[in-house]
């Protein structure tokens, strides 16, 4: 969709998460360093296109087991790369591949990559699609015997795996900011797979829902409080930031439920489909806050 080109230049994948082994390795020395700040801007990548580069992360957990490549994040723990809501988008990820002829293990340990930046548009086996990612890498283990009080309490959030919920949370938000987007499917009395956009009864239905694809738990009074309770008690002071970021979005989303109670949309009959009414002011809402909880995650470096 159109509407999600803005949030992809600007989310163009974030971050890190360490890496395997072998390969050539490029000189540290040469290499210009990559900080989380660094790999949010397009145009600076494509002004590295071709050169060694340098980054320091955590391997997901998620990497495929060949070793031909991984994903590197700044946060440990994470077993699955970030995806920019409702798209195969990776955001605060960086994808790295090995140098022809090895292949990564995985470690636990945060590690130091070495390669070279590429520039380009690529769809990897997983579908996760990316216009940059390190080729011909390595990797060294990374001391983190002293690190920083600040990294070392993000670390403590990340164990904690409230990170993976928040970034889960605007899935939910997501949704209910743009449910007309969205598309359900059932097999007709043929066989054939018949598919839809949602109706507003569909969308309270997913809403109220338990199961698998439902959003019971989210759409709960209990659960906006409840992450930012959990966000507290790995600090109460140091985080803060991050806990507006979830009112914030909690804010978002009592918007958006409203505008689905009152029946702010239309339907086209001739398109089967309905529009929100103030489809791009939700959108320019749920925006705002995704972008501050992205910019947030890459304040944090080895």
């Amino acid at each position: 969709m159109k509407k999600f080109a803005a949030l992809i230049a600007l989310l163009v994948c974030i971050a890190l998460l360490a890496t395997g082994c072998g390969g050539k390795e490029a000189s540290s020395a040469e290499a210009t360093k990559l900080s989380f700040a660094d790999s949010a801007s397009l145009d600076t990548l494509k002004a590295l296109d071709g050169k060694p580069v340098t980054i320091t992360g955590y391997m997901a957990t998620l990497s495929p087991l060949s070793g031909e490549y991984i994903y590197l994040m700044n946060m440990p723990y994470q077993s699955c790369p970030f995806c920019v809501p409702n798209t195969n988008q990776l955001s605060n990820t960086m994808a790295v591949y090995a140098a022809s002829g090895s292949k990564f293990e995985f470690t636990d340990r945060p590690v130091q990559i070495n390669g070279t930046m590429r520039v380009a548009d690529r769809v990897d086996d997983y579908g996760y699609s990316y216009n940059y990612y390190i080729d011909d890498a390595s990797y060294t283990a990374v001391d983190l015997s002293s690190v920083s009080q600040e990294y070392a309490l993000y670390q403590s959030l990340a164990e904690d795996g409230v990170i993976a919920d928040v970034n889960a949370m605007f899935d939910y938000l997501m949704f209910v900011c743009q449910w007309t987007e969205y598309t359900s499917s059932y097999t007709d009395e043929s066989g054939a797979e018949i598919t839809y956009y949602l109706y507003p009864g569909d969308t309270t239905s997913i809403l109220e829902s338990d199961g698998l694809y439902g959003y019971a738990t989210q759409s709960s009074p209990d659960y906006f409080p409840g992450l930012i309770s959990r966000v507290n008690a790995v600090s109460s002071t140091g985080l803060t930031e991050l806990t507006d970021i979830i009112a914030d979005a909690q804010t978002v989303e009592q918007y958006a439920r409203a505008e689905l109670d009152s029946g702010n949309y239309t339907y086209d009959e001739a398109a089967d489909k309905y529009t929100l009414t103030n489809s791009e002011e939700l959108y320019n809402r749920f925006y705002e806050v995704y972008a501050a909880f992205s910019t947030w995650l890459t304040q944090y470096e080895l």
